[in-house]
């Protein structure tokens, strides 16, 4: 059986998610086909095995353990840090070089991704529709209402809708906590939605819609984790919209060179898709989205995460 590490942790502040997404991964891999682990990154080359809450470390060397003075060779990577050192790329060279498939993307691709304002310029320059948007500098010009945010963070940490110039300090000032480069972004009224989409044999598919329909101004943290959102899977959107949406989320799959299960969201304004983010490591836990479109789509889950395990090996 191959010995599969499901990476969590991370230096983030999207740990305590990543540490439930594994654990939606670990109670559901097939356990006939792997032996599965729980490794939590306590900094990017610090890992330990967490067994019965038993901490073992891992050998930097060869990214093994010992158990019962038995050495243990980890086969595979689940990626299932959100945010940084794993979502941004950051561990990727680290087992690249070391040989071990992991399921998420590279770290070209990684690093682009995580960084808002440069994926949706790029995202822009090859015809794709999203957001205007700048860096925040001392002399800025916007109308409001308009979308602050840090640059590189996850699950809404630092997102804030400005209505007028007495808002925008207090907004920039609660972006900087996450990221130095803050960026404002154009506000587009519309619908949220988001689609999954992950490749399997060559072939991309795109999971059904979700709709998310927040009680606050925008999803952001506290509509995310504390309840104050519904989030309808399938979302309730005409079949022309749901195709539109899941063949820009499969050609964006495609172009951009992604890897594993990845979630990108949209702003739908009257019938036009506007891309505002690429999630590369969504969160996996009973709450999050993902698996909400996997049991729409009749997806087993052990069937998707062997699957995702046995693909990851198309990286080398």
């Amino acid at each position: 059986m191959e010995n599969i590490a499901i990476l969590t942790g991370g230096t983030s502040k999207e740990k305590e998610i990543s540490l439930k997404s594994a654990e939606t991964i670990y109670q559901n891999i097939d356990k006939k086909k792997y032996n599965a682990y729980k490794v939590v990154c306590i900094k990017n080359t610090l890992f330990k095995v967490i067994i019965n809450k038993k901490q073992i470390n891992i050998n930097n060397t060869d990214f093994s353990f010992k158990l019962n003075d038995l050495k243990i060779n980890i086969d595979k990577v689940f990626m299932m840090i959100h945010g940084s050192p794993g979502e941004n790329g950051e561990l990727c060279a680290y087992f690249e070089n070391k040989n071990i498939p992991y399921t998420s993307c590279n770290e070209q691709v990684s690093k682009l991704t995580f960084n808002k304002f440069k994926c949706n310029q790029y995202l822009d320059s090859i015809g794709y529709k999203v957001p205007k948007s700048s860096f925040y500098k001392t002399t800025y010009t916007t109308t409001y209402p308009c979308i602050v945010k840090p640059s590189c963070s996850g699950s809404s940490f630092g997102v804030s809708k400005v209505y007028n110039q007495k808002e925008m300090q207090h907004a920039i000032d609660n972006a900087k906590i996450h990221d130095n480069e803050v960026i404002i972004e154009e506000f587009i009224d519309g619908r949220e939605l988001t689609c999954g989409v992950f490749k399997i044999n060559k072939n991309i598919q795109a999971l059904p819609i979700t709709e998310i329909i927040s009680e606050n101004d925008i999803f952001d943290y506290d509509a995310k984790y504390n309840g104050k959102a519904i989030e309808e899977t399938p979302a309730n959107i005409n079949k022309e919209i749901q195709e539109k949406i899941q063949k820009i989320s499969k050609k964006v799959y495609r172009d951009l060179k992604l890897s594993g299960i990845v979630r990108i969201d949209f702003i739908l304004k009257n019938k036009t898709p506007y891309i505002i983010e690429i999630n590369t490591v969504p969160g996996f836990s009973e709450e999050s989205i993902i698996p909400k479109m996997l049991k729409c789509a009749h997806i087993n889950i052990s069937e998707f995460i062997t699957q995702q395990l046995d693909y990851c090996n198309n990286k080398f």
